[in-house]
């Protein structure tokens, strides 16, 4: 069962674009659209909320403006943000947000049987219009069931679960809830649940923590199955990597290497990149530091623990990781990426130079590149400060990060970009590289 805000998407994303989305549009929406069965239900409800029996529409306009700023999970508000947000995903205007972790796993999971459903307080139109427009196209059909507050009940009382779980017609024990809320884990427990907190630095509620339920950073940490087994975050040592794997993965780098080192992105040994090969303990294949980046071969590929070090007992890789393997393992754990790229072009560079506090893009096309909308809505590339220290570079990025960008640029270096694969990853890479030309050429002219 899984939360959406927080959980699998970036609350950002839903305050900064879909909020506002939704209030420019209610005042056309209940002018024009009174009649409509789910229209006139919502504002009777709203009426009743504000124990008003004769409220206008310009009076129950500012109820939702005010509970939009209050961020308040009240069902006739999300039954018409449901409405207006159906509309604009289907037009094209909204293109949803899943994190990098999340829809590869969602895949395995459904591929091997599981049986997922969503519990969100938005409402069930606009849960499947999130799933029915990402940037990896329809993901409805991943998902059995969805419930929201009007079916299902508040998110913070255990009976809601119970409902849900009647309704499914599973024991309760054999529910995993997955959300960022300590409340809602607490009211699924309650319910004979299991849970797991999904922990995302950035989010609202991580600095609450997830209380005494299991913790992950990532659905890439989780370990689902079908059998009796129990469902939760995983544990132990994880699988090894064997040496054909690790040269696998290193025949991968070397083919995604030469081609950012033809475009002229890698020159000298500059840049290295990663694949994440085991989750617990995190394991990266990591290109070998010192090599030309468009002459890499299968072996020129090195495993690198959670902090950045080599691992020893593998005939293949014999070369060095770079010092900035540190800084790749901490983006796959603080973001759940399965990639990440770094690349040393000017156009990064120089626009660090020129916007030091972070580069903004808007009303671009090539933004859907990132799961975002191409109209009406803006994001920044946030920038950070060199440092030749991985520890206190990866503070810098944690710090800055924008859940919305996968990708950040150090000034006077270079560019990190990451995705939930490889070829997510060079797709992110192209696109965030098009932008910073794009600018560039923009300041020159």
């Amino acid at each position: 069962m899984l939360d959406i805000e927080g959980t699998t998407s970036a609350t950002g994303f839903v305050v900064d674009e879909l909020y506002p989305y939704s209030r420019e549009r209610f005042g056309r929406l209940l002018a024009e659209r009174a009649e409509e069965p789910a229209v006139r239900r919502a504002v009777a409800q709203i009426r009743e909320l504000l124990a008003e029996p004769d409220a206008d529409a310009a009076r129950i306009e500012r109820a939702l403006g005010a509970w939009l700023d209050e961020d308040r999970k009240v069902t006739p508000l999300k039954t018409l943000q449901g409405i207006v947000w159906s509309e604009g995903f289907a037009s094209g205007e909204l293109v949803s947000h899943f994190y990098p972790d999340v829809v590869p796993r969602l895949r395995e999971w459904h591929a091997a049987g599981v049986r997922l459903h969503v519990y969100s307080s938005g409402s069930v139109a606009a849960q499947q219009a999130w799933f029915g427009h990402s940037p990896e196209g329809d993901l409805r059909p991943l998902a059995e069931r969805f419930h929201d507050t009007e079916n299902a009940g508040p998110k913070l009382v255990s009976t809601s679960y119970e409902t849900i779980a009647t309704g499914l017609g599973a024991a309760p024990e054999r529910v995993l809830f997955l959300s960022d809320r300590p409340g809602e884990l607490d009211a699924a427990r309650a319910a004979g649940w299991r849970t797991a907190g999904v922990r995302r630095p950035g989010e609202p509620y991580y600095k609450s923590g997830v209380g005494d339920h299991p913790e992950v950073a990532s659905f890439a940490e989780l370990e689902i199955g079908t059998g009796t087994a129990a469902a939760g975050a995983g544990s132990g040592a994880g699988p090894g990597v064997g040496d054909e794997e690790l040269r696998r993965a290193g025949a991968r780098l070397a083919a995604e290497a030469a081609r950012f080192a033809s475009f002229g992105w890698m020159r000298g040994t500059s840049g290295n990149l990663s694949a994440v090969l085991a989750r617990d303990p995190l394991r990266l294949a990591v290109t070998a530091s010192g090599r030309d980046k468009g002459e890499l071969t299968a072996d020129d590929v090195v495993l690198v623990d959670g902090a950045g070090a080599a691992v020893a007992g593998t005939a293949a890789g014999a070369g060095k990781p770079s010092a900035e393997a540190g800084l790749h393992a901490r983006v796959a754990r603080l973001t759940g990426a399965g990639a990440v790229v770094h690349v040393h072009t000017v156009a990064a560079v120089a626009m660090a130079r020129r916007r030091p506090g972070g580069i903004v893009f808007g009303d671009l096309e090539m933004l859907k590149g990132l799961g975002l909308p191409a109209e009406g809505a803006a994001v920044r590339l946030p920038v950070i400060a060199n440092s030749q220290d991985m520890a206190v570079l990866g503070d810098r990025l944690e710090a800055a990060r924008n859940p919305r960008m996968p990708a950040v640029v150090v000034a006077g270096h270079g560019l990190y970009v990451w995705g939930a694969d490889l070829l997510q990853a060079r797709h992110h890479t192209e696109v965030v590289q098009w932008l910073l030309e794009l600018d560039l050429a923009s300041d020159r002219a």
